[in-house]
């Protein structure tokens, strides 16, 4: 029997492109032909490396966590200081959300906002849910945590409502990044955020 022709394609190259196309797009508003077009793969061919869109575009969630998202984990525990660490973790998704060179904004945000999420298959939404909470919301309350360990909260302030506040303080900044506002113009906002703070904090 004859064997079929082997792939001639790099399967790391057709996920990053994958990936630029969902990160500017969303899931949703991403179609098949877009998709082709920017692997360099026809269909068959792109069914055969990453199985239906669902499948690519959780394999490039994937990839957007292992080469972004890993990185503001690191910017929230590079300074012993909590409110620094916050600095420079919120500073690091500002520098992603503006960078010229990257699709622009958040490849989760604009998921999640470019449809109704009930459009989106129920495995998209698992994901975008997994990737919110572990990425962001649990990584900051785990942080926050540690900063309030020996120093109590005040009695209206929690650190799961903290960790909210921060969580919806990036989407925010993902949708500001996304109709053009500059990354100094983040930064600022990151500096009026960082006021919610208590003082026991600094």
């Amino acid at each position: 029997m004859q064997r079929g022709r082997p792939r001639t394609f790099d399967k790391t190259t057709a996920l990053e492109a994958a990936l630029a196309v969902f990160w500017r797009n969303g899931y949703h508003a991403t179609s098949l032909a877009q998709l082709t077009r920017a692997t360099g793969l026809a269909k068959p061919s792109l069914y055969a490396a990453f199985g239906n869109k669902e499948q690519l575009y959780l394999a490039a969630l994937q990839r957007y966590r292992e080469q972004q998202l890993d990185r503001h984990a690191e910017a929230l525990y590079s300074d012993p200081d909590p409110v620094n660490a916050l600095r420079l973790f919120l500073r690091s998704v500002a520098t992603m959300l503006t960078a010229e060179e990257l699709p622009g904004g958040c490849m989760v945000v604009n998921t999640a906002t470019g449809c109704d999420v009930g459009a989106l298959p129920s495995g998209i939404v698992a994901a975008i849910d997994a990737t919110v909470n572990q990425s962001t919301f649990e990584l900051l309350k785990t942080r926050l945590r540690e900063a309030f360990k020996q120093r109590p909260l005040p009695a209206h302030l929690s650190v799961e409502q903290l960790a909210d506040f921060f969580t919806a303080i990036m989407s925010g900044m993902a949708v500001m990044a996304k109709i053009g506002v500059s990354k100094s113009r983040l930064y600022d906002t990151i500096e009026q955020a960082l006021r919610v703070l208590p003082d026991s904090a600094a």
